[in-house]
């Protein structure tokens, strides 16, 4: 259906069109969210503040991140106006509660599958498994791989 409607140039030609816009709009969106949830989680950094208004001082990291890029992003900052304070039932992707948790684990698959393969192509690999509880009597087990990569180097 795309393909005939660019080569007859009907009338959902303006529908398809839209259709593209709305996506790229979105993927644009996608990126930039998911570099502050990268940059954030990559640093141990909590996302969630106080609250999560645009423009608060207490709406956490995540909220501060996506409001210091649009400063220099007029496409985020637009969308920020947009659906900044929209509320629940519309999509904006700057809402911390539903999204960010799930490209987190998206992230976290993926560095696990790097290192899992990186550690089925090293020669030399060791294993170490501790457990001590903590101070509420809690269990806190830790396993330590450690590996040597390709150039050499150690990486635990």
């Amino acid at each position: 259906m795309n393909d005939r409607g660019k080569s007859k140039n009907v009338i959902n030609q303006q529908l398809i069109q839209q259709i593209e816009n709305e996506r790229t709009y979105w993927i644009n969106v996608l990126k930039r969210v998911v570099a502050v949830v990268k940059s954030l989680s990559c640093r141990g950094l909590p996302f969630r503040g106080h609250d999560s208004n645009i423009g608060s001082p207490h709406n956490g990291n995540f909220l501060m991140g996506l409001e210091l890029i649009s400063e220099f992003d007029p496409f985020l900052s637009d969308h920020l106006k947009k659906y900044g304070g929209s509320g629940k039932g519309k999509v904006s992707y700057i809402s911390y509660h539903t999204y960010y948790e799930q490209f987190i684990i998206i992230m976290s698959n993926k560095v696990k599958n790097i290192i899992i393969q990186e550690i089925k192509n090293a020669k030399y690999f060791s294993i170490s498994v501790d457990s001590t509880p903590d101070i509420s009597h809690i269990d806190q087990f830790s396993l330590i791989i450690r590996y040597i990569d390709d150039n050499r180097k150690p990486v635990e």
